[in-house]
């Protein structure tokens, strides 16, 4: 098992419960040790994982799923499909509660927004890239040297074939860079989504928990024109018939059985100097915690008031829910753990080892100098997360849009923003359009209300320049009523709730824009072209950064010798495992395997463990089909653990055996492994699972979802 220096600085005593720590590029999988592999399991070549399997793969944009048919069929986590069924959901037709099944393709539901990208080819840039900065060069000069010959290599790539999608991939921190280029899917359609009671069983209670008994999937389907070419929705589309796709095995799983991964992790930073880490772990995190519980309260408020209000905040509500335990796990993981202070040590060591060794000198200064850019962040850093964070209000958001658009069209399109390109327009109108369907205005007026009360909150010297213009004249008293009565009389009067006056403000010119008498959208966009500038100001430190951390990376190899693998940043990436419980404390042992009786055993009848009565009746007759698992007293599986390293973004990764065949999907971590994404426990780790064969189970038995069974390729 190849560790980190992070690694190395901890010791456990039982060697066999370790982790694999390790999210692998699928260029550098030749690297891995093949022998150790076949030992643990993998009986597929892996050059069969690259070339074949992981064609199957798709990224779903913020989650991961797997064609599992010849006719398009994406087996996906029930939340991260649930955008789908909020969108398709209504007072009639109430998808999230009582879930969706399409017999047929013409029943099946548009999902506007998502699309399915499939990786085509992976090519090495780094040269290229690294060509492009001059001897010489500041470091913002560095950083914009770097951005325009991403979006020159992204856009040869791009040119004349609007079905592709290039995107160049910075690896370990700058060091290496990656061209991605991928067919992109449109027409994605919602088939098949269980009862809320299923797919979420035990709800944010049990989320990053384990034992956990989830039932965290659903299916989509892509689509293509009749020629077979990408295509917007179209009743007159047809399936989309991938070249690969996986089989299904629902055979009885066991502990120690070999598993492995292929998803796109979207983000972990493992490779952070102690000073970095204490300052996002105690100042940082504290704060989107009591963002997040806060906004939360108000959504939940405003959804008890009626059910079209729950239905429109649903979505909003689970995200930030499941992202505040995120942050409460890494901030108790990481101080559970002390990585603070191993990372000193850690650092102190870099350190001696630099002073001491001739090759070291090169790095003298290294890690002062990244320090030296966070103390220079440290200051706006409370402004810019709330910032941040108000693009959670849609028609704020909408604002920033629409005023940066008329902006940036102006502009040539290698020379704009990357998120203004042209690429991108369609997705900027689609976005504008479809976020009428769940626009609740009283949530907004309420949090753009909270967001502007929380600067106020801040010392002075660091209010926006915006809000500042907006309210500083008025007295420390007055200022909570100053800024609610700005708020309602924004709403009153603007346009920004409305999707044809959105779509109008689209096409003007930024002149034709500047005198639309709309208050929310001047305020927005004043936002927006701040926080613009607030970035363009700080890209001098970015620049730095990754001329830095790569050396810093560059420095950890040189002082343990052993290869490292690059931070997750939602490319795709191979990880591998086993079955396995753990420990999370002294005298206690978690089993690897949940069953339908632990789903019984948790009910109450009240909500998030209140299953279909259905189920239960399953469940009372023990009729479970070929389903039951003898090794499990005949229960139905449920859920399993593994080993395996993953992240936010995996969630609906397909979890393979030996041979390739799919026997879960990945959906959560254990609560102990969260902080993982920062400091890798090997003895807590653990990645969270829906086995195949729950899934098949609910499929036949509870939906009768027959033309779906039929339609898979299932090993029994």
């Amino acid at each position: 098992m190849k560790k980190t220096l992070i690694v190395l600085m901890m010791v456990f005593t039982a060697a066999a419960a370790f982790a694999v720590e390790g999210m692998f590029p699928l260029n550098e999988l030749h690297n891995l040790d093949k022998k150790k592999l076949q030992k643990m399991g993998l009986q597929i070549p892996l050059s069969e994982i690259k070339d074949d399997v992981s064609k199957a793969v798709v990224s779903l944009g913020g989650g991961s799923g797997s064609f599992v048919s010849k006719d398009g069929l994406i087996v996906t986590n029930h939340h991260v499909a649930y955008g789908a069924v909020q969108y398709n959901s209504g007072p009639k037709h109430d998808y999230i509660t009582n879930g969706f099944y399409a017999p047929t393709f013409d029943k099946e539901l548009p999902a506007p927004g998502y699309y399915a990208d499939i990786i085509l080819n992976v090519k090495d840039v780094t040269s290229i890239i690294k060509k492009a900065v001059k001897k010489g060069m500041t470091d913002k000069e560095r950083f914009k040297a770097i951005e325009e010959a991403i979006k020159k290599l992204e856009s040869e790539v791009e040119k004349n074939n609007p079905h592709i999608r290039a995107s160049v991939a910075s690896m370990y921190q700058g060091r290496q860079y990656l061209l991605f280029t991928k067919l992109r899917l449109l027409d994605i359609r919602l088939v098949y989504a269980p009862p809320q009671a299923i797919g979420n069983f035990g709800g944010d209670v049990d989320n990053f928990e384990w034992p956990r008994h989830t039932g965290d999937f659903s299916f989509l389907r892509a689509y293509v024109a009749p020629d077979g070419t990408p295509a917007a929705y179209s009743k007159k589309n047809v399936p989309f018939h991938p070249k690969h796709f996986l089989t299904i095995s629902i055979k009885p799983l066991k502990k120690g059985d070999f598993t492995f991964i292929l998803g796109f992790p979207g983000s972990t930073n493992r490779y952070m100097t102690a000073e970095q880490l204490d300052f996002y772990l105690n100042k940082q995190i504290p704060l989107r915690l009591k963002l997040f519980h806060d906004i939360i309260d108000r959504l939940n408020a405003i959804g008890s008031e009626s059910r079209e209000n729950h239905i429109r905040v649903a979505f909003w509500v689970k995200m930030l829910n499941n992202s505040m335990k995120y942050y409460q796990g890494v901030y108790d993981g990481l101080h559970r753990d002390k990585a603070v202070s191993l990372f000193r040590t850690r650092d102190a060591n870099l350190e001696k080892w630099i002073e001491k060794c001739k090759s070291g000198s090169k790095y003298k200064g290294l890690i002062p100098a990244i320090n030296q850019i966070n103390d220079k962040f440290k200051p706006i850093a409370n402004k810019l997360t709330i910032m941040g964070y108000m693009r959670l209000i849609p028609t704020f958001s909408a604002a920033g849009t629409l005023t940066r658009w008329a902006e940036e069209k102006t502009k040539p399109d290698l020379e704009r923003d990357p998120a203004y390109m042209n690429r991108n327009i369609q997705r900027m109108e689609m976005r504008l359009k479809s976020m009428q369907r769940n626009l609740l205005v009283k949530s907004d007026v309420t949090l753009m209300k909270y967001f502007l009360h929380q600067m106020a909150n801040l010392p002075k010297d660091q209010w926006p320049e915006t809000f500042k213009k907006t309210f500083g004249n008025v007295n420390a008293a007055d200022l909570s009523k100053a800024i609610d009565k700005k708020v309602d009389e924004m709403y009153t009067k603007t346009g920004l709730t409305k999707t044809a006056a959105r779509m109008k403000y689209f096409s003007m010119s930024a002149k034709e824009l500047a005198k639309v008498n709309d208050p929310l959208l001047k305020f927005g966009g004043e936002f927006a072209n701040e926080i613009k500038t607030l970035r363009d100001q700080n890209e001098s430190l970015a620049g730095a950064l990754s001329r830095l951390k790569p050396q810093f990376i560059d420095l950890i190899h040189a002082y343990t010798h052993n290869e490292l693998y690059p931070d997750a940043n939602g490319t795709i990436r191979f990880t591998y495992g086993s079955i396995m419980g753990y420990s999370p404390r002294e005298a206690v042992w978690y089993r690897p395997f949940t069953t339908l009786a632990g789903v019984v055993q948790k009910e109450t009848g009240k909500k998030p463990f209140a299953s279909p009565k259905k189920l239960l009746e399953l469940y009372k007759n023990k009729d479970f089909g070929s389903y039951g698992d003898p090794a499990l007293g005949g229960n139905v599986p449920v859920d399993f653990l593994t080993d395996n390293d993953t992240t936010g973004g995996n969630s609906g990764s397909p979890t393979l055996n030996g041979k390739g065949q799919l026997i879960g999907l990945l959906f959560d971590g254990n609560y102990e492994s969260i902080s993982a994404d920062y400091y890798f426990n090997p003895a807590l780790t653990r990645s969270i699972v829906a086995d195949a064969d729950y899934m098949i189970f609910i499929l036949d038995k509870f939906s009768n979802a027959q033309n779906l069974i039929h339609e898979m390729t299932i090993v029994r």
